[in-house]
């Protein structure tokens, strides 16, 4: 009988300690006091980006066209993940759904948002 009762025991302990060590796991997609964007926890190739993608769907309809540069990088708190210059204009690339891979573009001119596309995202 002692024998059954400190197996319980033995389990119950285990258990609560993986049921408390579950819900301390912190969610991705949510950016910390530091800045940075948690990662997804089960992918495999490109965790952050994953998680960049949640944090950013949740912002980015935000942005509007003839809104400054500086409110969009006030909204979207983070570094676009891909950059590009052509001419007169510069856009930012922010992966907004990880899993159908594609990434929102902001184009701005004159240090406004002239338009936002989305468009396939491909790993580099």
């Amino acid at each position: 009988m002692k024998r059954l009762i400190l197996a319980v025991s033995i389990a119950g302990l285990a258990l609560s300690g993986c049921t408390s060590a579950m819900n301390t796991v912190k969610k991705p997609g949510r950016m910390n006091e530091s800045g940075q964007i948690r990662p997804c926890h089960r992918d495999d190739y490109d965790a952050q980006a994953c998680g960049n993608s949640i944090f950013n769907k949740k912002v980015i309809g935000k942005i509007h066209v003839d809104q400054p540069m500086a409110d969009v990088r006030a909204i979207m708190r983070h570094d676009a993940e891909k950059r590009s210059t052509t001419g007169s204009t510069e856009s930012w690339g922010y992966v907004t759904d990880y899993e159908n891979r594609e990434m929102t573009w902001i184009a701005f001119r004159d240090g406004v948002v002239i338009s936002i596309t989305k468009e396939p995202w491909s790993r580099d």
